[in-house]
């Protein structure tokens, strides 16, 4: 996992410019707007206007936004982040949009969560996961959701040429060098990231074993050069027991 303190200043170098970068980034990637991949993401949650829904590591807010111009959002909407710096730019982004949605924005980590057991109808997280301790954050996103409670998560996803065993000397020999040549705590992040990024076939079996059920992959995104990772749209429901 990233050092949190090494995500903290990557992302508050980042704030100010972050929907610029996502969506530079993503078009390099898999060839998609960042606007695409939010719409893309909010037409998988279920939306109703009795729901609390959860959205982890939400950055500047986007993806509460966007929910909120929904003709019937839900009944309330929370944002959760450790960088101060994106939550600042992710509460002028709720002024600016005029849409005077019912979104609150926390500062807290996915992996410690500030709320109760059971008290959240849905749990989102957007290309967040690689950057978290995932097995503690999925244990915290069951802690909190509600039996029958949905997660909806965006993931970049590794291909297989990354578990093949001259593709993992490649992708290790390539982030060391991307680390060295770019000397900023975003490029020690993402470099740190890249061993916590997983296969579909591991993103499943890891939902299974925190006990979601109904899982579904709704898209994936394919990444635009061979080495590039992917990513999946990935729901699940949280089942008994």
């Amino acid at each position: 996992m990233v050092g949190s303190n090494v995500v903290i200043d990557a992302f508050t170098d980042l704030a100010p410019r972050y929907e610029a970068a996502m969506d530079r980034e993503l078009r390099e990637l898999w060839g998609l707007s960042y606007k695409g991949f939010l719409d893309r993401l909010v037409e998988t949650v279920p939306v109703d206007g009795s729901h609390v829904i959860l959205d982890v590591a939400t950055g500047t807010a986007q993806i509460p936004l966007t929910l909120a111009s929904l003709e019937a959002p839900s009944r309330a909407m929370i944002g959760l982040d450790i960088t101060p710096a994106m939550l600042l730019q992710g509460q002028a982004n709720i002024k600016a949009s005029g849409l005077n949605p019912n979104v609150r924005l926390i500062l807290a980590s996915a992996m410690d969560m500030p709320f109760a057991e059971s008290t959240v109808d849905v749990v989102v997280c957007g290309l967040g996961m690689h950057h978290l301790d995932v097995p503690r954050a999925l244990s915290e996103i069951r802690r909190v959701l509600r039996i029958g409670g949905q997660i909806v998560i965006a993931c970049v996803g590794a291909p297989s040429l990354w578990r093949s065993s001259i593709g993992g000397v490649l992708i290790r020999g390539a982030t060391f060098i991307y680390s060295q040549a770019n000397r900023s705590a975003r490029a020690q992040a993402e470099a740190d990231a890249v061993s916590n990024i997983r296969t579909v076939t591991e993103w499943l079996k890891l939902l299974s074993d925190f006990g979601f059920a109904a899982i579904e992959i709704v898209s994936r995104f394919t990444g635009r050069r061979l080495w590039y990772p992917g990513a999946l749209l990935l729901r699940g429901v949280k089942s008994v027991g």
